[in-house]
């Protein structure tokens, strides 16, 4: 009796399917597990993974490098190199780890001699840290050379609540009519910006603070009255004084002006900006 051809293949295909599931199993399994996620909150992080993820935040969302060394002095912010021991005397009375928590939350409370009160809250647009963020970036700063104790409870809980009820209601990032290449214009043309400042590909020039990722660390409402009162909102450390013309707000229309703060919200580090390509006469 001939045995039908589809019966021999399928038990062909049954007897390789054994083979190799034989030999699966026979491989020692290796288990695989996601890795426990960080709890900030949950009363189980340590000292030293608060520290990390304090370092993480100060590197990344934080945006803190832009403006801030560690080991060198800065242009636009202090040098934090043992910010831990020296935040005790900043301010008679006030200890290290409740001057590191002011100095984020309200950073014009105290301002160091020599630096303008640029620093926006941390817990606010544009950088818009959470309570537990903000926990472990005062871990951070506390363990450069000072005792890591700050608990949560020692950030108020009202810390990061604006950012959240923004968030809910989509109105954290500012939305203004303006156009941002035509902004882009005014920067490199009628504003003469491009003289001082770079601006992502666009510039070069030292003589004025890099302006790149300038969306990334201001507000604004810093970055429209800068325009329009360079010298009231303070001169950035280590460039020259009264550079910044102060007739902007008469030279520009008031849509060249709002075109330009929109081209300058663009700046957030991400995309460099592109100048625009030459129009044909």
């Amino acid at each position: 009796m001939r045995v039908p051809l589809i019966v021999k293949v399928g038990t062909f295909a049954l007897a390789v399917m054994g083979v190799y599931a034989y030999y699966a199993n026979s491989i020692p399994q290796i288990q695989s597990t996601l890795p426990e996620e960080l709890s900030l909150e949950g009363g189980n992080v340590t000292p030293e993974q608060l520290v990390k993820a304090g370092e993480g935040i100060f590197k990344g969302k934080g945006t803190c490098e832009i403006c801030h060394r560690i080991g060198q002095k800065g242009t636009r912010a202090p040098d934090l190199a043992g910010i831990g021991a020296t935040a005790a005397k900043r301010k008679p009375g006030m200890s290290a780890k409740a001057y590191i928590i002011e100095s984020l939350l309200d950073p014009r409370a105290y301002l160091v001699e020599g630096y303008p009160g640029i620093m926006p809250k941390v817990d606010r647009p544009p950088i818009g840290l959470n309570r537990s963020e903000l926990w472990a970036t005062v871990a951070f700063l506390q363990s450069m050379a000072g005792t890591v104790d700050v608990k949560l409870d020692d950030i108020p809980k009202t810390a990061g609540a604006v950012v959240a009820a923004e968030g809910a209601a989509q109105g954290a990032e500012l939305k203004l009519p303006g156009d941002p290449k035509a902004g882009q214009v005014v920067f490199m043309g009628k504003g003469a910006c491009i003289a001082c400042h770079k601006a992502g590909a666009i510039g070069a020039s030292p003589i004025g603070p890099d302006l790149s990722q300038i969306a990334k660390i201001q507000t604004p409402e810093y970055i429209m009255a800068k325009i329009l009162d360079p010298a009231g909102m303070g001169t950035m450390a280590g460039y020259p004084p009264n550079m910044m013309p102060p007739t902007l707000g008469q030279t520009l229309t008031a849509k060249e002006y709002i075109d330009l703060v929109s081209f300058l919200l663009t700046l957030k580090g991400e995309a460099a900006a592109q100048a625009p390509a030459a129009s044909k006469q």
